[in-house]
């Protein structure tokens, strides 16, 4: 029998590759609160900061509930400085003004966008942890493009979401386009093979 599956997540474009998964599921949004600053540069490294806040929403849910597998994700985007050893982290913008600064930010850069995913067994504590990153070359937008388009993804690091390849953001994309949209499907299934679960 099947374990549940829980997903720690209000996300609309992760609950649909779940479900084009043929996967039952479900939502249970974490209450961790993310905390990510619109802008920060460290040298911490941009994986380690995905999988450990995935994992962290994962573990709040699982608090929560008797059994069941818990996923967790996160994704954030991570700007090279000059530096190269360093990243500037984006993260969320709060307001329409923020959001059109950090797209006038990444217009014409490449930066990298990863996502951590995490699975706890809620009945044994067991976890299970990866990430996957992709590099995506952002387009210049022009003034009016930034006002049609900077209140339209609040709710994601970088203050874009991408649905295609072509989309109006992106001028190239290396990698999945699953796991800029904050799933990736491959990293996803290798992760629920471990706990017996095939797809």
């Amino acid at each position: 029998m099947m374990k549940r599956l829980i997903l720690a997540s209000s996300s609309s474009r992760r609950q649909q590759i779940l479900s084009r998964l043929g996967l039952k599921f479900q939502v249970m949004p974490s209450c961790f609160s993310e905390e990510h600053p619109v802008s920060s540069t460290g040298k911490s490294v941009p994986w380690k900061i995905a999988e450990k806040l995935a994992l962290r929403k994962a573990k709040e849910v699982s608090k929560r509930v008797s059994e069941g597998l818990v996923i967790g994700a996160d994704t954030i985007v991570a700007l090279p400085t000059i530096e190269r050893r360093k990243f500037e982290i984006i993260g969320k913008p709060q307001t329409v003004e923020e959001a059109k600064q950090i797209l006038r930010r990444l217009g014409g850069t490449t930066h990298e966008v990863y996502t951590g995913i995490a699975i706890v067994d809620a009945e044994t504590g067991r976890k299970v942890v990866g990430h996957e990153v992709s590099t995506v070359r952002m387009k210049k937008l022009t003034s009016r493009e930034l006002s049609r388009v900077s209140g339209m993804h609040l709710d994601k690091a970088g203050a874009y979401g991408v649905k295609q390849k072509n989309d109006v953001f992106v001028k190239l994309l290396e990698g999945s386009m699953d796991n800029v949209v904050g799933m990736p499907r491959k990293l996803f299934k290798e992760l629920l093979k471990k706990f017996g679960v095939k797809v």
